[in-house]
């Protein structure tokens, strides 16, 4: 087993990172009154020993790419200043080992750098700084991003959590929805190179769904959603008002069965590196991308 970080505070929660495997979170727990401790995060050890061929548990980093690219005649591609680089699904830093810059009981703070490596993929000079803490049982976590290079840096980044469903001993998947804001549904075009869209009212979204298309949100009236387990009473809210570049949220499960389900906060749609004007974050030299996040377990309201 690869080094492992353990954080907890004086409420009770829990959080375990595996820094190695591409800064894994793993766990995520809270006691809530009346019910008791509450795992928030899938964690599977079949799936931690088949890393990184399979991710389905936790909540893998997406950077320098959400989602994938798609250039004509090379999926998984995306063309910068006249060169064709290839770039995995969801980039390269799930993957990549992670460095522990601090640690204590209740925090620490990742950093992952460009090398030999990111740049025959990404030709850029970066500094990706990943600090989670516990406070008051809920899970808070900042991300930096900063441009090194002597030139502007396109990137696009999310996160990928995969919720554990239902929350409850005793509840079914059936018990759960994702109580979701008020936005529009965009559907992807001719390989996302352009979206058709609909409003989303504010709505409970029954888990039971099948999601494997993804369902993809965008100008949301509230960076919050929720999943709810009914049946258990209680619920995992997962915010990002403190995250302005982070404008969709990608719903996702591979099915209707499996003990998971996905509510990913993205700062751009799929193929981003080819549709650079509608939502691909360029950072100026030396410019820097903070963003912050919560997940908190509580009595369902």
């Amino acid at each position: 087993m690869s080094e492992r970080i353990e954080l907890r505070d004086a409420s009770g929660a829990r959080a375990v990172i595996l820094p190695a495997l591409g800064g894994w979170l793993t766990e995520y727990a809270a006691p809530v009154a009346g019910v008791g401790m509450i795992d928030a995060i899938h964690h599977d050890e079949a799936v931690v020993a088949r890393y990184p061929r399979e991710m389905w548990a936790g909540m893998p980093l997406l950077f320098p790419l959400v989602s994938y690219n798609h250039i004509p005649g090379a999926q998984h591609t995306y063309e910068w200043e006249g060169q064709r680089y290839p770039l995995p699904q969801h980039g390269f830093a799930r993957r990549k080992p992670w460095r522990v810059a601090s640690s204590d009981s209740g925090s620490a703070t990742l950093s992952l750098a460009s090398d030999t490596d990111t740049r025959a993929v990404y030709p850029w000079e970066f500094q990706y700084d990943l600090t989670y803490r516990l406070s008051a049982g809920a899970l808070v976590w900042e991300q930096r991003v900063s441009n090194l290079s002597s030139r502007p840096m396109p990137l696009s980044a999310g996160f990928h959590p995969y919720f554990r469903v239902p929350l409850g001993p005793h509840s079914r998947r059936e018990d759960c929805v994702v109580r979701c804001p008020k936005s529009v549904r965009l559907t992807p075009l001719d390989e996302a190179t352009r979206f058709e869209r609909a409003d989303f009212a504010a709505q409970d979204w029954p888990v039971s769904e099948d999601v494997s298309g993804t369902l993809l949100l965008g100008q949301l009236a509230r960076k919050e959603f929720a999943l709810v387990d009914r049946a258990a009473g209680v619920e995992v809210v997962f915010s990002w008002e403190g995250a302005p570049r982070y404008t969709s949220c990608a719903i996702w499960s591979r099915n209707t069965t499996e003990p998971f389900y996905c509510i990913e906060p993205w700062t751009a749609l799929p193929n981003s590196f080819s549709r650079r004007a509608m939502d691909l974050i360029i950072l100026a030299p030396g410019e820097t991308m903070v963003s912050q996040f919560e997940l908190a377990i509580r009595k369902g309201r």
